[in-house]
């Protein structure tokens, strides 16, 4: 058989199994307990038992063969690189085995002991296809060399979730489907069937799943990978032969057609035998909108690939409801390896592809890619890093509608929520750079003080208008603030000892704000007095402070606190990405010095308040605890000054840059203003 064949990394989904239960055994009844548990399928059992006889009989090199080579199968890293270890090279036959042991090393993060193991494979190969094992070592080599730089370029502002017990389980939990912001289609293996599940997201939880209403029954078959169409229309799908079970990419699967109608969903339609071809595997379909045609991205492994699972596309005309799609073509040799490459996902606004691979360099098995073009015409694969990828199996990357989000597969070790790898989840990610908060003040509406010692709670809308209680807290100055997530209907209620209780209704569907929030004037119960919060001039006191860029309050008087108006202030069109590191020189005769930095940059002119310029910057220290009260920290690092500016912002009306300025004074009396012009720094100003 050849090597290539041999080395397809397909992602194997496992089932759960009991822990080993059996203790002070023989290493017979150690070795027929096994034997018993591998003919039920009870694998992870039968692989401890095999390492438990040999463990006790070491000159039977098989049993521990027979442990490393289930857990291998099972993706059980951390116990396949342990039991591998004392497996002599080439044992049984096996020329895989110093390349298996050092897979399952790289893939369970040791990877200075993973580069000597994959020395060792490629240099003790005596096989007919040295080359192509060299190549494919090569390969996972620069993988582990992609990790040196990776921990220092990650976005730490993207954050990583795991949904929870109601979307996964201890079977495999994999092929995310954003039906929408709060709709989830995802399959399980829950009693050994992959079937499709939906789950809804109400405020920071997940409904328990359940099979969506109205789709159609899958008989005969497994549910596996879906995809919804850009128009919400279409819904293609997989079912995949019954025979032994589910058993991930191994098992062949092909690509049916679904389409909503008034009752729900249609019954399966197969599409033709060109794409669905007897006896090759057809799957993770995903489904783009671009110039009037319909693309269909899938996987498969019919002949004219490059090796194992290719990428490919078919289309067909938008308006004209048939399945009348063209011939098979295959992405090219720019996206398709000699490995795996599997779940497409096509982001038409950024004209990019999204795919998982292990036939390009990964950091651990199957990690997500993205290249950018269209049909076979395609930038270099670029691996999209921490944190989304990691050194186990990653895949299945998918986004929201909004774009500023999205799900994965991964069957990474999560904290306490996922303790082993033999299973997949469904991760959850949010983008970095768009931070949306809710940030506002509540007043007297007699006397226009800031009210102290208030109860806020906020609420999620639904479409039905039904609502969720996400959180409610107190705080003990008249300021609150909560992070939001996009595109959603929220409703604030205050309540304050002696007042009436106050609120209001928003929405997060403005891209171009980042900040949400009204300032309130509660009204006193009648008889009611209240003393109102005012200024400690010392600043020694452990209260919240009050104030930031959205607060009504002029902290220039240290009597009572008013709440002045002004004019609302709209931030510009956001230039480059965000988190993205640019290099400029400030334009004024004063301030032009080179800076580099990864602030946001607008178009337009908006202020920043600069704190100082210091030789050491620790964004923890107590003495900067309080910046994000007045709106997002930022820096720039003066190469030839050694200096780096601390500066909070961003501010686009005089009038906002002046009120925040009175504010931040009261703690940082150098403060200053920082004038910029289409995302350039000017300098100082004087307003």
């Amino acid at each position: 058989m050849m090597i290539r064949n041999l080395l397809l990394v397909l992602v194997t989904f496992s089932l759960s199994f009991p822990a080993l239960q059996a203790q002070d055994m023989s290493w017979r009844k150690h070795r027929k307990l096994a034997e018993q548990l591998e003919k039920e399928g009870d694998l992870f059992a039968a692989a401890e038992n095999y390492r438990a006889a040999w463990e006790q009989k070491q000159s039977k090199e098989e049993y521990i063969y027979k442990a490393a080579d289930i857990f291998y199968r099972l993706n059980d890293y951390r116990n396949a690189a342990d039991a591998f270890q004392h497996v002599p090279a080439n044992f049984n036959d096996d020329q895989l085995v110093l390349l298996k042991y050092a897979r399952a090393l790289k893939r369970d993060g040791q990877y200075d002991k993973a580069r000597v193991a994959f020395q060792a494979a490629a240099d003790g190969y005596t096989g007919p296809d040295k080359a192509i094992l060299q190549d494919i070592v090569r390969v996972e080599l620069k993988g582990i060399d992609l990790t040196r730089d990776m921990a220092s370029k990650m976005d730490r502002r993207m954050e990583i979730l795991h949904p929870g017990s109601t979307v996964n389980s201890d079977s495999d939990d994999f092929a995310p489907v954003a039906v929408s912001e709060d709709v989830l289609y995802f399959t399980s293996t829950i009693g050994g069937q992959a079937r499709i599940y939906e789950s809804q997201r109400q405020g920071n939880n997940w409904t328990k799943a359940a099979n969506p209403s109205g789709f159609p029954v899958v008989q005969g078959g497994q549910y596996a990978n879906g995809a919804m169409s850009p128009d919400n229309q279409r819904f293609y799908f997989t079912i995949c032969n019954n025979d032994g079970g589910w058993n991930g990419f191994n098992t062949r699967c092909e690509i049916y057609l679904t389409k909503r109608s008034a009752n729900g969903w249609t019954a399966p339609e197969r599409l033709p035998d060109f794409i669905n071809v007897k006896g090759v595997n057809s799957t993770t379909p995903a489904v783009a909108h671009n110039n009037g045609q319909e693309y269909l991205f899938f996987a498969s492994n019919r002949e004219g690939g490059r090796g194992g699972l290719d990428l490919w596309y078919v289309t067909r005309d938008l308006g004209v409801d048939n399945t009348d799609y063209t011939f098979p073509v295959n992405l090219g040799p720019v996206i398709n390896s000699l490995g795996d490459e599997i779940t497409p996902f096509y982001n038409a606004e950024e004209g990019t592809l999204y795919f998982s691979s292990n036939g390009h360099p990964s950091i651990g098995g199957l990690d997500i890619f993205r290249s950018s073009g269209g049909e076979v015409s395609w930038t270099a694969p670029e691996n999209i890093g921490l944190p989304v990828n990691s050194s186990a199996d990653d895949f299945g990357y998918v986004r929201n509608p909004s774009g500023f989000g999205g799900y994965f597969t991964s069957n990474r070790v999560f904290g306490g929520e996922k303790t082993n790898t033999r299973n997949q989840d469904v991760f959850e990610f949010s983008v970095g750079g768009r931070q949306i908060t809710l940030k506002a003040n509540v007043y007297d509406q007699a006397t226009g003080a800031l009210l102290d010692n208030i109860k806020v709670s906020l609420y999620q809308i639904f479409d039905d208008g039904s609502e969720n209680l996400l959180i409610k807290k107190d705080f003990a100055a008249g300021n609150y603030l909560f992070e939001l997530l996009p595109n959603r209907r929220f409703r604030v209620e205050i309540e304050r000892a002696g007042f009436q209780q106050g609120g209001y209704v928003f929405a997060t569907d403005d891209p171009s704000t980042v900040a949400y929030g009204q300032p309130l004037f509660l009204q006193a119960e009648e008889g009611f007095v209240d003393t109102p919060v005012t200024n400690n001039p010392t600043g020694n006191t452990t209260e919240p402070k009050t104030g930031g860029f959205m607060s009504e309050v002029d902290n220039t008087n240290n009597n009572t606190n008013t709440a002045p108006t002004r004019p609302a202030s709209n931030p510009g069109t956001m230039l480059g990405l965000a988190g993205e590191e640019y290099t400029a020189n400030g334009t004024s005769a004063k301030d032009n010095l080179a800076y580099t930095s990864r602030a946001k940059r607008y178009q337009g002119r908006y202020y920043r308040i600069q704190i100082g310029a210091l030789k050491t910057y620790d964004a923890g220290s107590n003495r900067f605890s309080s910046l994000s009260n007045y709106g997002e920290v930022a820096t720039e690092y003066i190469p030839s000054r050694s200096l780096t500016r601390v500066l909070v912002g961003d501010y686009f009306s005089q009038e906002e840059v002046t009120f925040a300025l009175n504010q931040i004074k009261s703690e940082y009396p150098n403060a200053y203003v920082v004038q910029y012009d289409d995302g350039i720094r000017y300098g100082r100003v004087n307003l």
